[in-house]
């Protein structure tokens, strides 16, 4: 499976390559990007950030580049995602995204992927009852104390 995490410069896109190993990992970001590839991961850039066009421009990409799974950081991209993610389903791609997005920026700590309520990675045991969050798609901290889920999203570039 070929996944792109968008934020690809930023330490929360790096950190949440450890949730895709085995997979071929691709971090996009806008602008200018290294032309560095590891066994883990490697670089592509997205263009120049375009709010207007962004859920086009991220569409165009995963085509280009083969993806099968998207994951969206910028808020700007997950609201514009949401308002997409049928066209995304009409080719085939996987946007880790719920339809009805709802974030705020925090600092991230313990991470879990969701996809379509299957949980995919945890970055520690958690005390979660997962079957009560069957409907969640996407990349949520949790909060060590009250448990509270968050979806991950980072200020746009």
């Amino acid at each position: 499976m070929k996944i792109l995490i968008t934020g690809g410069k930023t330490a929360t896109a790096l950190k949440l390559v450890k949730a895709f190993e085995g997979s071929e990992v691709v971090l996009g970001d806008y602008g200018a990007m290294p032309s560095i590839t590891t066994s883990a991961y490697s670089f592509v850039e997205l263009g120049d950030w375009n709010a207007d066009v962004l859920a086009h421009n991220l569409l165009t990409k995963c085509l280009d580049y083969g993806i099968d799974m998207l994951v969206s950081l910028y808020e700007a991209e997950i609201n514009a995602m949401a308002k997409s993610l049928v066209l995304f389903e009409e080719f085939g791609l996987n946007v880790l995204l719920p339809a009805n997005p709802q974030y705020k920026s925090i600092k991230v700590t313990d991470w879990l992927v969701f996809d379509n309520g299957k949980l995919l990675y945890s970055s520690r045991e958690n005390n979660l009852n997962l079957t009560e969050q069957a409907t969640l798609n996407g990349v949520y901290n949790i909060d060590a104390e009250t448990k509270e889920l968050n979806l991950v999203s980072i200020p746009n570039p």
